[in-house]
């Protein structure tokens, strides 16, 4: 460990690992919402970085934890989906995976967000900006469902009707919600290098 400001002051060689990797794969992840160019390689390398590197974010933040747990589940759905986007999918069904990719993506920053509100007050904050973060665009896909027009500014609107077999014409909303996700990324890497997670807290919590 070392005393310079940025300098890991973490415990837990898993965790400097995992914070590594969590910055990888947010830095990659970020870079692709910038291009429309297919790519798939380096989409399937930043979800596989994203899977190793939350694997252990979930490991610091404990696994047997409820909250913790649940995160995995839906972010391990939201991975598999997008390596099969990733790999080609009929277009008749493309519009599906999308919207299972990006909403599962997001209940996984929600169930870690609220996990983050169970732990001290630096965690706290960033959990509550992530609830909120989450709970807009998940409010959007409901909405969207039953209210034709909402949602038509960050492409809802296209995603939802593509659920149903049009043309998908507009992404814009998968590419707001990899970016949610790879900005909590950053937020989480910096805790786990920070030793932010080494304080556990009581068996009998949530997260």
């Amino acid at each position: 460990m070392t005393s310079s400001p940025l300098g890991s002051r973490s415990e837990s060689r898993n965790a400097r690992v995992g914070a590594i990797s969590l910055a990888a794969a947010a830095l990659l992840t970020l870079a692709l919402t910038h291009t429309d160019v297919s790519l798939a390689p380096l989409r399937i390398l930043a979800i596989a970085l994203a899977a190793f590197a939350t694997w252990t974010f979930a490991d610091e933040m404990g696994v047997h934890k409820p909250l913790n747990r649940a995160g995995m589940i839906f972010f391990s759905i939201a991975a598999i989906t997008k390596v099969s986007l990733s790999i080609g999918v009929a277009e008749e069904v493309a519009g599906r995976y999308y919207m299972l990719y990006a909403g599962f993506l997001l209940l996984a920053v929600l169930f870690w967000s609220v996990a983050f509100l169970h732990r001290q007050k630096n965690l706290k904050v960033v959990g509550a900006v992530g609830v909120l973060a989450t709970l807009v665009p998940i409010a959007l896909i409901v909405i969207g469902h039953v209210a034709v027009g909402i949602g038509a500014v960050w492409g809802v609107t296209s995603l939802v009707a593509a659920t149903d077999g049009a043309p998908i014409t507009d992404i814009s909303f998968v590419v707001v919600v990899e970016r949610i996700f790879g900005l909590w990324c950053y937020a989480a890497t910096w805790f786990m290098w920070r030793g932010y997670m080494d304080q556990m807290p009581p068996i009998q919590s949530l997260a």
